[in-house]
């Protein structure tokens, strides 16, 4: 697998978390003090001929529908390229505990892919 990229993904805990304001789109503005923990997942991209993701262990989400999976599609859409990477998650920060897991993989997808493609 050419150009393939390995980031860790760090958890994190809200200090504090308020919503400051609406968005023409429906979403929040929302202002955040966190501290990040010694607990990360272990995320791999790489270009390739498909999409193709896997997290493990598996995340209750339909296939397709975890946040990796759509960082991928926002990230081809915003770029103009096919949704074309092969995406491994080590989870090590657990579901739903509400330490950000999902949301700082999906950022390091973001970040492994826009490396991976030349993206700047």
């Amino acid at each position: 697998m050419s150009r393939a990229t390995v980031l860790m993904a760090p958890a994190k805990v809200n200090l504090t978390l308020e919503v400051v304001g609406s968005r023409p789109d429906g979403y929040h503005e929302l202002a955040s003090v966190f501290a990040t923990v010694d607990l990360r997942d272990r995320v791999r991209v790489a270009p390739w001929r498909a999409l193709d993701v896997k997290i493990a262990p598996a995340v209750d989400a339909p296939r397709g529908d975890d946040l990796a999976s759509r960082a991928v599609r926002a990230l081809a859409d915003a770029s103009g390229r096919s949704a074309l990477a092969h995406v491994r998650v080590r989870k090590r920060i657990p579901v739903a505990s509400g330490l950000g897991g999902g949301s700082s993989d999906a950022g390091a997808v973001l970040r492994g892919l826009s490396r991976a493609w030349r993206l700047g």
